[in-house]
């Protein structure tokens, strides 16, 4: 079997995502001002806040009651495109962008990516990068009832025969693999979701593939390092999947 990527005729990406964190934080005003100026493109746009819970006090007696304390505050920006097929999140620690289904190519999802990348780093040039992030969540609904997963995946549980009962409602499989010759840690989620359509089963393959400790890199080398992940990305899918799965998103 060939691990090389392939462009599928039905790619089963739900979302594919770029992230690059940076510290110093952004303030919010700066914020502020990028999506304003993003408007055209970016019409509909939501803030984003962090929340907080919090018990303040002894552990109570019987008799009392200790009122959780919470706290919000705002982080950043959540904006998207008028046809809900991009999405841009401007964050004070980073800046992360999805395109949802249904995904065409990686090169001009690259290049809107970095398009607005430059224009987040212009309120942070001094700001160092911590983090660069590559994210593929796939769904892959397979037109039946019932299915065995080993049919479909090269990664999946295996139920112990010895059991008495065999049928499974619910999965969910992590795993989290250090990719050694490239110098990042890759987390992999397979798990049993909601049917995406009428009569089939449906299973997310999410591959999620980072990197920490770059403050010493420039934007061009992670740009670079994200078409490394890229490759990697890929190289995982294909291992995770069967020849049967193949056939059914390229048809």
């Amino acid at each position: 079997m060939s691990l090389q990527p392939r462009h599928y005729k039905h790619a089963p990406i739900v979302e594919a995502v770029i992230e690059l964190r940076v510290a110093p934080f952004v303030t919010p005003a700066k914020l502020q001002d990028l999506a304003r100026a993003l408007n055209a493109k970016f019409p509909l746009q939501a803030p984003m806040q962090l929340t907080q819970f919090t018990a303040v006090g002894l552990v109570p007696s019987a008799d009392q009651v200790v009122q959780p304390t919470i706290l919000q505050s705002a982080v950043g920006h959540r904006l998207t495109n008028a046809g809900n097929s991009r999405v841009a999140q401007l964050r004070q620690d980073g800046f992360a962008y999805s395109h949802l289904a249904p995904y065409s190519k990686w090169s001009p999802f690259r290049s809107e990516a970095r398009e607005i990348w430059s224009r987040f780093r212009a309120l942070c040039p001094d700001s160092k990068l911590t983090r660069c992030a590559l994210r593929f969540i796939n769904r892959i609904d397979i037109p039946s009832e019932k299915v065995e997963l080993e049919d479909y995946f090269q990664l999946y549980p295996q139920v112990p025969k010895s059991l008495p009962q065999q049928d499974v409602i619910g999965e969910t499989l992590s795993l989290q693999m250090p990719q050694n010759d490239i110098g990042c840690m890759a987390n992999v989620v397979q798990a049993l979701v909601p049917p995406g359509k009428p009569g089939h089963v449906s299973i997310l393959l999410d591959v999620d593939i980072f990197r920490l400790q770059i403050e010493d890199w420039d934007d061009d080398a992670a740009w670079s390092y994200l078409e490394k992940m890229r490759v990697r990305k890929n190289e995982i899918f294909e291992g995770c999947i069967t020849d049967r799965t193949r056939e059914l998103i390229d048809k």
